[in-house]
């Protein structure tokens, strides 16, 4: 029960990722609040907050008045070309992706201020490693990993510590839309080198470690947990 008496808020939380990070924290004696566009199927203190609008976070931090930990997990992905890419389309994985992480830390910091807590941004392995079929998605994960550098520069003289969590290929609705049949899930699975996808539960277990004081001394880490992905070449093979 390390984060007895801590309050954890974790966006896009009522499922995947951000679903089982909450409940690891719930787990460990935090209070949890979900900031999500859809309820969750758990029991947890629950906004919902579109987090392209700024407004919607505005109103919700007003009801919010201790503040340890953030999460911001909450994102979307598509695969297209630069050329295929419509406005519209590129318009909203930039204002989810990106705008969504830094104005939800916008909005908390001054509360982080309070508790010395920490931020923890989930962006991707692909903000690292190029996925040409996905370069929106890719571009706004490495905007993600430079803001988490930026904002643990900036505030690290006040005792709060940001990093980035960099998922791989992890089994969640999301990366089941876009590998849409059994074959095709194992197929990228045996890609990777430790044969395998990563589960919700491998992000949430560094998630713990980040906001815990036992990482007191760590800020502007950038963290992939990927199964050994990003250390290899698809051209190598």
């Amino acid at each position: 029960m390390r984060f007895n008496k801590k309050v954890a808020l974790i966006t896009g939380g009522s499922r995947g990722m951000g679903k089982a990070i909450a409940q690891r924290f719930l787990n460990e004696g935090a209070k949890v609040i979900i900031f999500d566009i859809e309820k969750p199927d758990y029991e947890v203190d629950f906004f919902q907050v579109d987090i392209t609008q700024e407004k919607q976070i505005q109103k919700a931090f007003q009801e919010i008045k201790h503040l340890d930990i953030v999460v911001n997990n909450a994102g979307i992905h598509f695969s297209v070309s630069v050329e295929k890419t419509l406005k519209e389309d590129l318009d909203k994985i930039i204002d989810v992706n990106f705008k969504g992480v830094y104005l939800v830390s916008k909005h908390a910091i001054p509360l982080i201020r309070k508790s010395k807590g920490n931020i923890i941004n989930i962006a991707s392995v692909v903000g690292i490693i190029p996925e040409p079929e996905s370069p929106a998605y890719c571009s706004t994960k490495a905007a993600v990993i430079m803001l988490t550098k930026c904002m643990a520069q900036e505030y690290a003289s006040e005792g709060i510590r940001v990093n980035a969590i960099l998922p791989g290929p992890i089994d969640t609705p999301m990366l089941r839309k876009v590998l849409s049949s059994e074959d095709l899930f194992q197929e990228f699975a045996q890609a990777n080198p430790m044969k395998r996808v990563g589960k919700p539960e491998d992000i949430a277990n560094l998630a713990i470690f980040l906001a815990s004081d036992e990482a007191s001394y760590i800020t502007s880490g950038i963290y992939t947990v990927d199964g050994g992905e990003s250390s290899t070449s698809r051209y190598s093979k």
